[in-house]
């Protein structure tokens, strides 16, 4: 695979993708925020998103096309969440029938990871307990925040099954529950694994 340049930080609201990402953006890194920082505040968020709002925030990942298509192989670039994971949320929220967004964001995400240079090189699954979660949801602000049970209990198994069904495998777990510093080290070790693994 060469030198990665495009890794996806993916994780439940608390894990720590942000926190994360800024540390690899200090480092040089291109960061892409989460779809839910780059929409517009009025836009509904979390457990609260509805139809519009689910097509909302595909959009605002979207639209990190062009950045990733003309940049990778360039630069590294650390997306916070990315396609699969507005489609984890967006399908969550359909089984509560929040939305029906889903099925059409499928087709249309099916269609974007066709483009090579679309498709990340790795997806870092960010995992943390739940005390870890409930302490880091504090700081968050009340728009941003998951307080659903079901979204937090379903999450990871709905991310899983998007990322079988569109046959994006290529996903290294990483536990988020030390410092941010220990846990950048961990990252950065996983990509050097791989590196040296798979040239």
């Amino acid at each position: 695979m060469g030198l990665m340049t495009f890794v996806v930080l993916e994780g439940f609201s608390g894990t720590g993708k942000t926190s994360l990402a800024q540390g690899l953006e200090r480092m040089g890194w291109i960061r892409l925020q989460e779809s839910a920082h780059a929409v517009p505040r009025d836009v509904p968020v979390a457990d609260r998103a509805d139809t519009a709002a689910d097509f909302s925030l595909l959009g605002a990942t979207m639209t990190y096309s062009s950045v990733v298509s003309k940049l990778r192989g360039t630069r590294n670039i650390v997306s916070e969440g990315y396609l699969l994971s507005d489609l984890a949320y967006a399908k969550i929220r359909y089984e509560l029938k929040k939305s029906d967004a889903y099925p059409s964001m499928v087709a249309m995400v099916k269609r974007i990871l066709e483009e090579k240079t679309l498709r990340p090189d790795l997806y870092i699954l960010l995992k943390a307990g739940d005390e870890t979660i409930s302490h880091r949801q504090q700081g968050k602000d009340d728009r941003e925040r998951n307080t659903g049970d079901y979204f937090k209990a379903r999450y990871y198994t709905a991310l899983a099954e998007i990322h079988e069904e569109l046959k994006e495998t290529a996903i290294e777990p990483v536990e988020t529950d030390h410092d941010v510093e220990v846990t950048l080290g961990n990252i950065l070790r996983t990509l050097e694994g791989r590196k040296v693994s798979d040239a």
